[in-house]
């Protein structure tokens, strides 16, 4: 064989080795396209279950206040009853 022949059969499998690489890391993105989407869907629920969580917590806040008014007009109803029943002598 001569030196000519030797490089292109030297040539030619590293061609091989190459497409062989070229396909091989055509599939890893791929892999990599399907893992992105899945982790895109994940973050997009927990976005979505963190609206929720933070409309429930709010409710939750301003639910307290609700209870504290409803204190607050019930003891201003029975201090106005108390008023009125002293001053009409009941």
């Amino acid at each position: 064989m001569s030196m000519t022949e030797i490089s292109l059969i030297e040539i030619e499998h590293r061609l091989i080795k190459a497409e062989e690489n070229i396909a091989e890391l055509f599939a890893k993105c791929n892999g990599i396209d399907k893992s992105l989407v899945a982790t895109t869907t994940s973050l997009n629920n927990l976005l979505a279950l963190t609206g929720e969580l933070k409309a429930t917590v709010e409710a939750l806040r301003q639910k307290p206040i609700t209870l504290i008014e409803k204190l607050i007009f019930a003891l201003i109803g029975a201090a106005v009853s108390a008023a009125v029943t002293f001053f009409t002598g009941g």
